[in-house]
C-alpha cells in the first residue's frame, strides 16, 4: 500500500530540460541549413516581426518585466451594447432588452453636425433633441449598475450638459431617495468620446476656433462624475492604419488632452480619459496591443510629472474594417475570435458589433448572437476567473515589448511635428495610415491576407443585397425658439441650466460646435472586402438583365494531383467574382475534354493542368474553346506567357496575382461594368 504520506515526486523529474542551443540545432537541421530566424520569421502587414519560439531567457531584456511593471489587467469586463434605433422610445426598449438579457453597460450614439447650409444643423443615431428625449431613453435603466457610453464626438459638450440636467431633474424628483444623494454615475459609469482631435482627421477641420476648443476641454476637465476625454484610436484602425499606428495615436490623443489642460488640472483630466481601441483579427498581437497601451500610457503620464494616477480605462470593440456582405455569417467568427483577445488582453468594457449592423439594421437574433458571444466566453470559457491571463507567455510578453517600442516611436514622430493636430495639418498621419492601406489592400487582392467568402472560399451563388451600405437616419436639430443665454467661460452648466429649462441641443450647438474652414484631407474608414463585393454585385447586375449566369468551365487536363490544385484555385479564384463555375472530374487530353463537353455554353473557360505540360496542351485548348468564349490559363508561364497569348489565352490566374485588377479585366471582357 502507498504511503499517503511520502512527498509525491515532481511530475516533470523525469523530463530533462532543452536548451534553446538544442531547439535550434533541430530548427537547423530540418530546414536543411537555413537560417530559422530567416526562413520561419513572420512578418506582419501590421509592421510586427515574430520569431516561430521563444524562451524563458527572451524575456530577461524586456523593460517592464526587468523593472517589475505590472500591466494592470482586469479580471473582468463590461458587456456594452450598441443601441441603433433612432427613435428614443424604439432605444429604450433595445436598452431594457440589452440589460435584461446581461449587458451592463450600452453604447449609445449621438452625433451631431452643425456644418454650413443646414438650418440647425443634423443629428444621427439615437435622436435625442432635449431633456423629454433623454428621460424617455434612459427610462427605467438603473444607472448605478449600467454604465452609459455616449457617443457623441465634438458635439460630447452639448450631450455632457444635457446628461447633467437629467441628473439634476432626477434628485429634484426624488428628493429623499438615496439615489438622490449621490451622482448616479458615480465611479465613472458614464463615459463621453469626446475626441475633437478625431474629428479633426475626419472632417479635414477643426470643430471650434483653437481657443474656443482649448477652453472647452479645460472646462470638461473639472467633470469630475464622468469620463469626459477620449482617443477615438478604433477609428484610425478602420481607416487601415496599423496596430502600431492605432496605439501611437491614440497616446498622441491623449497627451494633446493633457497639453492643453492647465496642470493644476492634468491629475484630473488623466483620470477622466480612457481609450477606444480595436479588436482586430491578429489574435496575439491585439491582445498584446492592449497591454502595452497600459505600459505607454503610464509613460505619458511620467512625461507629465502626474503620479497620482488609476490605470487606464480602455474600451475595446470589434473591428468593422474585416467585416463582410458577401457570406456574412463569418463575422459571427471574427467578431468571436476579436473578443476574446480583448478579454484575454484586459479590456474593461468589450463591444461585439453585431454580424450585419454594417449592412442592415440588427433585429433581435444578430444583436443576440453578439451579446451571448461575451457570455460565452465569460460563463463558459472562464475567461474572467483568471487575473492577467497573459502573463509570463514568452510570446505575448515579447510581442507587448515590440508593440509598445514601436508605437511610441511612431508616437514620438507625431510629437516631433507639434503634437497631433500640427501631425493632421502637415498630412503626417494620412500619409502613413495612406501607405497602410494600400498596403493592407494590396495584401488582401493577392491573398497575402485572407477573408473567407471574400477572397478565398467565396459562396458564389449568394445574392447581395443591391445597396453595399447601410443608410444612416438622419433628423434635423430641432429648434424650439428658445434663445438661451451661454456662458462660454461657464459653458457646461449654462448648457444644463439652458436644455434643463425647455432648450433643445439645436437651440444651443453653436456654443460647442462651430466648424471651421476645411484646410487638409481627411481620414475616412472603410471595408476592406467593398472592392470585391463590388465586382460581385457587377456581375449579379449583369446576370439579373441577360438572364442568366456569367458560366465559366473549368477544364482540367493531365496529372491528376496538379489539375485538381489549379481546378480548386481556379474555382476559388473566379467564384469571387460571383460567376457559376462548373468543375469536372478531370480528364487526360484536350480531345477527351473537348468532346465532353461540346455542348458548353461556358462564357469562360479555363486550362487547370502542370506547367510542364501546357506547352502541348494551350494551343489545342484555344483551338477547341477560344471560339468566342474566354480563355484563362492557371498558373503563371512567366516566359511562356507571350508565346500563350498569340495562341490565344486572355489571362492567367496564379497565386499572387492582384485579384481584383484581373476580375475587373474579365468582366470588362465580357460587358460587366463594375463602377
Amino acid at each position: 500500500m502507498a504511503d499517503l504520506n511520502s512527498k509525491p515526486e515532481s511530475l516533470f523529474n523525469e523530463f530533462y530540460a532543452v536548451s534553446t542551443e538544442e531547439w535550434e540545432e533541430i530548427l537547423t537541421r530540418d530546414l536543411k541549413g537555413a537560417d530559422y530566424k530567416e526562413k520561419l520569421r513572420w512578418e506582419s502587414i501590421e509592421g510586427i516581426s515574430v520569431l516561430p519560439f521563444y524562451r524563458k531567457e527572451n524575456l530577461e531584456d524586456l523593460p517592464h518585466i526587468q523593472h517589475k511593471i505590472d500591466v494592470e489587467t482586469p479580471a473582468n469586463w463590461s458587456v456594452c451594447e450598441p443601441i441603433d434605433a433612432s427613435d428614443p422610445a424604439e432605444a429604450n426598449r433595445q436598452a431594457k432588452e440589452a440589460v435584461g438579457s446581461g449587458a451592463n453597460s450600452l453604447w449609445i450614439t449621438l452625433q451631431m453636425d452643425a456644418d454650413e447650409g443646414m438650418l440647425g444643423g443634423d443629428i444621427t443615431g439615437t435622436h435625442v433633441q432635449n431633456l423629454a428625449d433623454l428621460k424617455t431613453l434612459l427610462d427605467g435603466i438603473d444607472l448605478q449598475k449600467t454604465g452609459i457610453v455616449f457617443d457623441s464626438g465634438a458635439g460630447s459638450p452639448g450631450v455632457l450638459g444635457l446628461v447633467k440636467s437629467f441628473l439634476k431633474s432626477s434628485v429634484e424628483s426624488s428628493p429623499d431617495s438615496a439615489d438622490a444623494k449621490s451622482t448616479p454615475f458615480e465611479g465613472g459609469q458614464v463615459s463621453f468620446l469626446f475626441d475633437p482631435f478625431t474629428f479633426m482627421a475626419q472632417r479635414g477641420r477643426l470643430p471650434l476656433p483653437e481657443d474656443q476648443l482649448n477652453s472647452i476641454i479645460e472646462q470638461m476637465a473639472s467633470e469630475k462624475w464622468c469620463m469626459a476625454f477620449a482617443a477615438n484610436g478604433a477609428f484610425y484602425h478602420n481607416c487601415g492604419a496599423t496596430i502600431v499606428q492605432e496605439l501611437g495615436i491614440a497616446l498622441a490623443i491623449g497627451s494633446e488632452f493633457l497639453a492643453r489642460v492647465p496642470e493644476s488640472n492634468r491629475e484630473m483630466a488623466a483620470r477622466q480619459f480612457w481609450m477606444h481601441l480595436s479588436a482586430g483579427s491578429l489574435y496575439f498581437p491585439e491582445i498584446a496591443k492592449l497591454r502595452a497601451a497600459r505600459l505607454l500610457w503610464n509613460r505619458v503620464l511620467d512625461g507629465y510629472e502626474i503620479n497620482e494616477r488609476q490605470p487606464l480605462t480602455i474600451h475595446s470593440s470589434t473591428s468593422t474594417w474585416n467585416k463582410a456582405i458577401a457570406d456574412p455569417h463569418n463575422n459571427m467568427l471574427r467578431a468571436t475570435t476579436e473578443a476574446t483577445s480583448a478579454a484575454v488582453g484586459g479590456a474593461n468594457r468589450i463591444t461585439i458589433h453585431p454580424y450585419n449592423a454594417h449592412f442592415e439594421k440588427p433585429d433581435t437574433f444578430s444583436r443576440r448572437i453578439a451579446r451571448n458571444v461575451n457570455h460565452i466566453l465569460d460563463e463558459e470559457v472562464h475567461l474572467s476567473m483568471v487575473e492577467n491571463p497573459a502573463d509570463g507567455s514568452y510570446y505575448i510578453e515579447v510581442l507587448t515589448d515590440e508593440i509598445a517600442k514601436k508605437a511610441w516611436k511612431f508616437f514620438q514622430l507625431i510629437e516631433k511635428q507639434g503634437g497631433f493636430q500640427k501631425a493632421i495639418e502637415g498630412k503626417i498621419i494620412q500619409g502613413e495610415i495612406g501607405r497602410s492601406r494600400l498596403e493592407k489592400d494590396r495584401a488582401l487582392a493577392t491573398r497575402k491576407l485572407s477573408m473567407t467568402g471574400v477572397n478565398i472560399t467565396p459562396d458564389p451563388q449568394q445574392e447581395l443585397p443591391k445597396d453595399l451600405y447601410r443608410s444612416t437616419p438622419v433628423d434635423s436639430l430641432q429648434q424650439s425658439g428658445a434663445e438661451p443665454e451661454i456662458d462660454p467661460d461657464k459653458l457646461i452648466e449654462s448648457l444644463s441650466n439652458a436644455l434643463g429649462d425647455g432648450a433643445t441641443l439645436g437651440d444651443v450647438v453653436g456654443s460647442f460646435l462651430q466648424p471651421q474652414k476645411q484646410l487638409y484631407p481627411a481620414l475616412k474608414p472603410y471595408r476592406a472586402a467593398q472592392r470585391f463585393e463590388e465586382i460581385r454585385l457587377a456581375t449579379q447586375t449583369f446576370e439579373q438583365k441577360r438572364g442568366k449566369n456569367i458560366k465559366v468551365q473549368l477544364v482540367p487536363v493531365g496529372d491528376p494531383k496538379m489539375r485538381k490544385a489549379r481546378a480548386t484555385f481556379s474555382r476559388n479564384f473566379l467564384g469571387c467574382a460571383g460567376f457559376e463555375i462548373d468543375n469536372p472530374l478531370g480528364y487526360e487530353t484536350i480531345e477527351e475534354a473537348a468532346v465532353d463537353l461540346s455542348n458548353s455554353e461556358a462564357d469562360i473557360f479555363v486550362l487547370c493542368g502542370s506547367d510542364e505540360t501546357y506547352p502541348d496542351l494551350v494551343k489545342p485548348f484555344c483551338d477547341h474553346f477560344g471560339n468566342g468564349s474566354l480563355t484563362i490559363l492557371a498558373g503563371n508561364p512567366k516566359e511562356h506567357s507571350d508565346q500563350y497569348k498569340e495562341a490565344g489565352i486572355n489571362f492567367f490566374i496564379y497565386m499572387g496575382v492582384n485579384m481584383i485588377e484581373v476580375l475587373e479585366e474579365i468582366q470588362e471582357k465580357i460587358g460587366i461594368d463594375s463602377e
